[in-house]
């Protein structure tokens, strides 16, 4: 006799909460190779970066906020998500430091990212932020640098 039961495993692409995404609220599905042609499209695009769902729960958060995101700011006219195990090779350019993130980009331009999960009203508040912001360079990986 079992004292705990072992959760099946996700399949994050199967799942009925990606696949939503993709057939029902428009997201598109990028790698490493798919990615800098979206992000190629001009006007205001948001991609969603989110982790094995076995590993990392609140990647099922994302699947449902992204979307829920999308729609409350009709300025997003490009959305995208980008899976394991592509996430954590890409993420790095952008120098998020919790999972999930949802980074944002005019004309291909970085203009911020915001990672790991908030309440709502401070989610929709730090994504107005920074999607009337300018373009910068994304944060560093946090790597010292040092003169010599």
């Amino acid at each position: 006799m079992e004292l705990f039961a072992v959760s099946p495993k996700i399949d994050l692409y199967s799942h009925p909460l990606y696949l939503r995404m993709i057939n029902e609220h428009g997201f598109e599905a990028c790698d490493a190779e798919t990615l800098p042609n979206f992000l190629g499209k001009p006007g205001l695009s948001m991609v969603v970066f989110v982790e094995d769902p076995n590993r990392m729960k609140e990647t099922m958060d994302a699947l449902v906020i992204g979307p829920e995101l999308a729609k409350s700011c009709a300025l997003i006219e490009h959305r995208a998500i980008v899976g394991p195990p592509n996430a954590r090779r890409i993420a790095v350019k952008y120098g998020f430091k919790r999972w999930p993130a949802m980074v944002f980009f005019r004309d291909g331009k970085y203009l911020g990212a915001v990672d790991g999960l908030r309440l709502w009203a401070d989610l929709v508040k730090e994504t107005d932020e920074i999607i009337h912001s300018e373009p910068s360079y994304p944060p560093s990986i946090g790597i010292p640098v040092r003169s010599i």
